[in-house]
């Protein structure tokens, strides 16, 4: 009997105590267009606990002065104007975001593409590889998974030291948190900066949205239409700039030198 009252007890701890929040810090770089990781770095997190995560970049709050004036500068005029075409990430007050439900199998999701455009999905499914290559991330010890997801391979190290299925982004499903994720062509890159658990604030698990933004979440579907549409909008454009400057050949490219997620 007193074995049994352990057990249960020793349950109610380990669910206690990962219905708490934990964070985990990132260093992203987005090098979309160009890969091998040579593209512009910023900070990011993840929120998360046992059944929900919460995932932010291109914060302003979570970059230092330094940091904001160079991300600017990819995608700011001299008179403070946005190009409407732009390499890197372009900072706005609630950042790009993902929001994951493993209970409800939901996923939320926000990108900044000259406005904010709002995606409500079903949680993707990661059917993952686990290898049985090792390293070690701080003082973790980490396991390789592979997977494939919307156009791109992905690598991600994780622990299973912390018993999680969050990680960076959209990435998902594995057995423990995900420390470090990329592709294979390194157009996108997560490094481990630290973590901590538990926090003593509470997250809230939902999109945020600029004030007084009215906002209408387009599904997986709609979503694809909004990112061949762009492209092929965008593309449009160069065809007329290119009349006006000999020389010039406009190139459509694969939407994953657009976007991180292709649809092709």
């Amino acid at each position: 009997m007193k074995i049994k009252v352990i057990i249960v007890l020793i349950g109610l701890l380990v669910n206690q105590l990962y219905s708490q929040n934990g964070i985990i810090y990132y260093e992203y770089t987005d090098a979309i267009g160009v890969g091998d990781g040579n593209g512009m770095v910023y900070n990011a997190y993840t929120m998360f606990t046992k059944n929900k995560s919460y995932y932010v970049v291109a914060k302003d709050s979570l970059e230092n002065s330094i940091s904001k004036d160079r991300a600017k500068d990819h995608y700011q005029n001299a008179d403070g104007s946005k190009n409407s075409i732009t390499n890197g990430l372009v900072l706005t007050t609630q950042g790009e975001q993902v929001v994951c439900n493993y209970d409800t199998k939901e996923m939320w999701s926000n990108i900044y593409d000259g406005k904010h455009v709002y995606i409500k999905e079903e949680l993707p499914k990661f059917n993952w590889k686990i290898t049985k290559k090792k390293k070690k991330i701080a003082s973790f010890d980490c396991i390789l998974g592979e997977t494939t997801f919307r156009g791109r391979t992905y690598y991600a190290w994780y622990t299973p030291s912390i018993p999680v299925y969050s990680g960076p982004w959209k990435l998902n499903g594995l057995p423990g948190l995900i420390l470090e994720a990329y592709d294979e062509g390194k157009y996108l890159k997560w490094e481990f900066k630290s973590y901590k658990f538990p926090v003593d604030f509470k997250q809230n698990y939902t999109i945020r949205k600029a004030k007084g933004e009215k906002v209408k979440f387009l599904n997986i579907d709609g979503f694809k239409e909004y990112c061949l549409n762009k492209i092929e909008s965008d593309f449009d454009r160069l065809i007329i700039i290119a009349k006006d400057h000999p020389g010039m050949t406009p190139i459509k490219e694969p939407m994953t030198s657009y976007y991180l997620e292709s649809f092709e």
